[in-house]
């Protein structure tokens, strides 16, 4: 039965021809073909970059957050008792 899904070929052309030997080795370790290995080695791969890009995207965001806070502090003032009156208020006490 063919697969339900549309294949793709992607030649890839490789810098060290040792590295080829490596693949071959993992993949049969693994118990999986070549192709099988190197496609999952990929996905990992862009896993891995769709997790940075969303972590800055993160830290855009808490800059954006701390940005309005400081905003609206300026607006309406500082918010709660300061430190100083704190303490005087516990030495006091």
């Amino acid at each position: 039965m063919a697969p339900s899904f549309k294949q793709v070929r992607v030649n890839i052309y490789l810098d060290d021809p040792d590295m080829k030997r490596e693949i071959k080795i993992a993949a049969a370790n693994r118990g999986v073909t070549q192709s099988a290995y190197c496609v999952q080695a990929i996905r990992q791969r862009l896993e891995r970059e769709r997790t940075v890009e969303t972590a800055s995207d993160a830290k855009h965001r808490r800059r954006e957050v701390a940005e309005a806070l400081d905003q609206l502090q300026a607006e309406i003032g500082p918010v709660g008792i300061p430190v100083r009156e704190l303490i005087d208020e516990g030495r006091r006490g």
